[in-house]
């Protein structure tokens, strides 16, 4: 252990430190050794004072010490025992804490997932497989529901009264589509009417118009998904029962078979069934004390309770065990209220005294004659035990057999209870399948109510703004029309002071008025108050000109120039009021056609909310062909489908198979025709093919050259070549008789020779056979001389000679069998010569 680790660590404090560091090594490295001293002292001491402990715990009990009498500082153990049980009280508040947390979850969980079931959910498993079929876990319905629902079918109870009064016969088209309509209405839309659970008052799928009676259908409809579960959950109670008491049935039967195996003394092992976990689900809330693996901590309060029960219960049996009358009873009785009868199987023929005091050669005939019926009892009893054996085995088959046959029966209700319980999964789909198209048609109606409504506010308020606008332009369009008459007015007064300038100086001179004229025309340059005094002055003035007229020519010119200012401002003012007159319309016709677009739009939501009101999407549980649609990825895609009637359909194949056995008789008379021309073709090709074969049979005939064979056969009758063939086969079978007897001289001079060598291979295998049975006497003389002396050092010679010589026996057997093969199979080749005395004729061939 390095002791100077914690100083030869440096501290970047400076030089200082770094000083005072160095000091503090020096120092450790001074006093190392005596620290080191004192380490190992401590570990001495410490070594001492364990095995001190071990010796006193072997020591006896009266002689043993507490442990505290070998603390060498009691008062670090009492600071060490304090602060142990501080943290122990620590992490005990902290476990209770946990604890009550984890309960008040519990409790928590359980009330809500398990205390407000109505019905628990639990299973029913089969005997035999791993089947199992769980019931539907309810809820108590709230009183709201009820209530709901009760008012639900006083509604519908009023609408189907005055339904049945206002009904009236139809005709026309008006009864065809009312027929149409009753027949798909009677196509079921889900299985809850097979399992006859429907409700009364259910409305049909195709009179749900409004959203009064969609939210009555979906009450309705939940009180028939209720119905399912109550159904299927009383069929299940009722098999969940017959389960428990076959259960019972069973284990009375084992009991039973127990007492028979008891009695044939057989130990066998027996099926007894039993509920699980998921039959009996109140077993999640018990807790086992095979499930809790840790050792149970009690308290010094709770030892000393157990020890008080201990107590108790040791003197309660031993109260029980005085008990003079039932240990009285008990004597009397044999531990039993009920007598036993003897079992057959434990009784014995009790054995006459002198079978076993003297031997039987010394019985008296009395003796005998009591041996014999003695003997003639034991058979009996035997066949008595036999008999009662096979009594007690056959009701134990029979026993066991009742037991496979009921439960077998009982699985064969679970899988029908199962069974049941699909088709209830199914209606109950179904019905929570018509549940949700109800809720998304409301859901539907009510955002395209609200879409609507939204619209029509929107479109008042446009209205209302065109409206204002309209009046506006309507103003202004009245203003422009106004200021275009002022400035109408003002350019008439302007060209009006033009026309009067003459007119004001008509006493003056004509050159004048026109020198006057040009003057009044020009217009000046630069501001205008200078310009117009610069214009004004009277040096401008024209020469004949008096100052009278000057000043008044100054003022018609200054009239003139301040009505054409006028009429430059006001037409500008007019072209910007155009202008903003323009603007506005656009503006105007801009609104009104956002309006009539939100007109559009707003009737085509309508027309929207009518054809989904109108159109309205209905249920049907279609058998299998009645369906022709193509499965797109197993969803059949029914966007385009038509739903037709079924009459329309067999019609439809009606006239299709008519016209199909139309087109196949028409097929067999073109077949027929067809067949008739193609035999008629054949037979022509046949007819000229022969006429080829004839003419080319005609040209080889005429072509053929005859031989002197030719002619000589030609020119013989058939009498003579009839001789000459009978002379030539007579020969022939002489020649082949001849032949014949030759080769069966041959074959029998074969025979003769195989069988001297037959004769002399048999001489020669009895001499082997005896030679094997003396090398057999020879063999079977070594091996008991060989097992008598067991000597080790003739062991290797003995082994060796005898190996040799079951060698040479087993070459003699090879030997000897093949020789009997060939002899068998000469044997057989003599057999089959000396049946060969037919001879084979050749068929003469003439060319």
């Amino acid at each position: 252990m390095d002791f100077t680790a914690e100083s030869r660590q440096e501290s970047p404090g400076g030089p200082e430190t770094a000083r005072e560091s160095e000091v503090l090594r020096e120092e450790d490295m001074k006093h190392y050794e005596t620290k080191k001293r004192l380490k190992e002292k401590m570990e001495e001491i410490r070594h001492v004072i364990q095995e001190m402990i071990r010796e006193n715990e072997r020591v006896p009990e009266m002689e043993r010490l507490e442990l505290k009498e070998f603390n060498v500082d009691d008062e670090k153990q009492r600071r060490h025992d304090a602060m142990m049980e501080e943290e122990v009280a620590t992490v005990r508040e902290k476990i209770q804490m946990e604890i009550l947390e984890r309960c008040y979850l519990r409790d928590l969980l359980k009330r809500d997932c398990w205390d407000s079931l109505q019905v628990k959910e639990r299973a029913v498993k089969a005997f035999h497989t791993e089947h199992e079929v769980t019931n539907y876990a309810l809820k108590e319905r709230p009183q709201k529901e009820l209530d709901e629902l009760k008012r639900v079918e006083n509604i519908r109870k009023k609408e189907l009264a005055a339904q049945d009064v206002n009904q009236q016969p139809k005709v026309g088209a008006d009864q065809q589509t009312q027929e149409v309509f009753e027949a798909l209405s009677a196509v079921a839309s889900s299985y809850s009417a097979e399992l006859e659970l429907s409700h009364p008052h259910l409305y049909d799928q195709f009179s749900l118009r409004i959203t009064e009676q969609k939210r009555n259908q979906i009450v309705l409809l939940q009180d028939v998904i209720h119905r399912i579960k109550v159904a299927l959950n009383s069929k299940f109670d009722g098999v969940y029962k017959q389960k428990v008491q076959e259960i019972a049935r069973v284990k009375e039967r084992n009991k039973q078979v127990r007492e028979l195996l008891d009695e044939l003394e057989v130990a066998e092992e027996l099926w007894e069934p039993s509920l699980n976990d998921r039959e009996v689900p109140e077993r999640v809330f018990i807790v086992d004390h095979s499930e809790i693996r840790a050792e149970k901590y009690l308290t010094p309060e709770q030892q000393e309770e157990e020890e008080r029960k201990r107590l108790e219960e040791e003197k309660r049996l031993a109260a029980k065990s005085d008990n003079v009358r039932g240990r009285a009873l008990d004597d009397m009785m044999e531990g039993v209220l009920e007598v036993k009868k003897d079992s057959i199987l434990k009784s014995e023929v009790p054995q006459p005294e002198f079978v076993l005091a003297k031997p039987d050669n010394q019985w008296t005939d009395e003796e005998k004659k009591l041996f014999k019926e003695y003997d003639k009892k034991v058979k009996e009893l035997d066949t008595e035990k036999d008999k009662y054996r096979k009594s007690l085995e056959n009701e134990i088959k029979s026993l066991q057999k009742a037991t496979k046959d009921a439960t077998e029966r009982f699985d064969d209700g679970l899988k029908k209870l199962f069974e049941r319980k699909i088709k209830s999964d199914m209606a109950i789909c179904q019905e929570e399948l018509k549940i949700k198209i109800l809720s998304y048609s409301i859901l539907m109606e009510e955002v395209m109510g609200i879409e609507e409504k939204e619209h029509q506010s929107k479109l008042g308020q446009m209205e209302a703004n065109m409206k204002k606008m309209g009046e506006e332009l309507q103003k202004f369009q009245k203003d422009v029309e106004f200021s275009h008459e002022s400035f109408d007015n003002i350019v008439a007064e302007d060209k009006a002071l033009d026309k009067e300038f003459r007119k004001e100086f008509s006493s003056l001179h004509k050159a004048m008025v026109d020198q006057l004229y040009k003057l009044f025309k020009r217009r000046p340059r630069g501001p205008k108050k200078n310009a117009m005094e610069e214009l004004d002055a009277p040096k401008n003035m024209p020469e004949g000109v008096n100052a009278t007229v000057w000043e008044k020519f100054c003022h018609v010119r200054k009239n003139k120039i301040d009505s054409e200012q006028n009429i430059k401002m006001k037409a500008s003012l007019l072209a910007e009021m155009q202008a903003s007159l323009h603007q506005k319309q656009e503006e105007n016709q801009v609104a009104q056609q956002d309006i009539q677009h939100f007109k559009e739009q707003l009737e085509s939501m309508r027309k929207e909310k009518q054809h989904f009101l109108t159109d309205i999407m209905v249920q049907f549980l279609l058998k299998q062909g009645q369906v022709e649609v193509i499965n797109a990825d197993f969803i059949p895609d029914y966007s385009d489908s038509v739903l037709l009637h079924r009459t329309v359909v067999e019609d439809l194949n009606q006239t299709i198979r008519n016209l199909g056995e139309q087109k196949i008789a028409m097929l067999m008379q073109t077949k027929d025709f067809r067949k008739g021309i193609i035999q008629v073709e054949w037979d022509n090709t046949m007819r000229r093919m022969q006429i080829e074969d004839l003419k080319s049979k005609e040209r080889d005939i005429q072509k053929l050259r005859l031989t002197e064979d030719h002619k000589e056969y030609l020119k013989s009758d058939s009498d003579s070549r009839v001789c000459k063939q009978a002379t030539s086969m007579k020969e022939a079978l002489a020649m082949q008789q001849k032949t014949y007897l030759k080769d069966v001289k041959h074959r029998k001079e074969k025979i003769r020779s195989l069988r001297s060598k037959a004769a002399m291979k048999e001489q020669k295998n009895t001499a082997l056979d005896k030679q094997i049975q003396d090398m057999h006497v020879t063999v079977s003389q070594m091996r008991h001389i060989y097992e008598a002396s067991a000597m080790e050092e003739n062991e290797a010679a003995n082994i060796e000679e005898r190996y040799q010589e079951v060698l040479l026996l087993r070459k003699l057997k090879d030997t000897a069998r093949v020789q009997m093969e060939k002899l068998a199979f000469l044997g057989a080749e003599a057999e089959r010569l000396g049946m060969t005395n037919i001879p084979s004729l050749v068929q003469s061939k003439y060319k």
